[in-house]
């Protein structure tokens, strides 16, 4: 006869807890995942260079248009805490003291992946449109493309793109910013 093991998901307030008790620490690279603590993958030089192409392009939004946020925690439910790799945020008067942002306070998400895009796309994407993210871009360093996810449902996006090298591609939430696919790929 099988036994099945039940897993011990954690909270969101208990894996601060973990934090604060000195069980995790600043240097561990790990995010909440429905319950679950994630390792994350070391970043490489082509991943470090893509953010920062992107920090780049994002920092001449003003602050009063949005928040850019890097490899930062946004707050999905009581059980997820990812820490997407770039973040365009509503502005807030606390800059998010009292709290990490939630789902309705994010104008986009970039996900920057050169070795786990299958889970970045699988598992990460639909998380974000579970929770009703608008707009999702996942970086493919290894394909050398932009995937664009929009128009969240329960089941995914509805609306998803390619954009490759020699095109460019603008978010909902700043149609003005129309960025280069070769640039942010380097």
């Amino acid at each position: 006869m099988a036994v099945q093991l039940l897993k011990r998901l954690l909270t969101v307030e208990e894996y601060h807890l973990m934090g604060k008790a000195g069980i995790l620490s600043e240097g561990d690279r790990v995010e909440l995942i429905e319950g679950e603590l994630i390792q994350m993958a070391a970043i490489g030089t082509r991943h470090a260079s893509c953010v920062r192409r992107f920090i780049g392009l994002f920092s001449e939004i003003p602050r009063n248009r949005a928040f850019l946020d890097v490899q930062n925690p946004i707050q999905l439910s009581e059980r997820t805490e990812p820490q997407p790799d770039v973040v365009l945020l509503q502005p807030r008067a606390d800059y998010y003291s009292t709290a990490h942002p939630v789902p309705s306070e994010v104008l986009l998400l970039i996900e920057v992946s050169d070795s786990t895009v299958d889970y970045d796309r699988d598992v990460k994407v639909l998380i974000y449109a579970r929770s009703l993210i608008q707009e999702v871009w996942l970086v493919d360093i290894e394909a050398q493309c932009l995937e664009v996810y929009r128009q969240p449902t329960p089941n995914g996006y509805s609306l998803i793109q390619k954009f490759w090298r020699g095109q460019q591609v603008a978010s909902l939430a700043f149609p003005d910013l129309e960025v280069n696919i070769d640039f942010v790929l380097g």
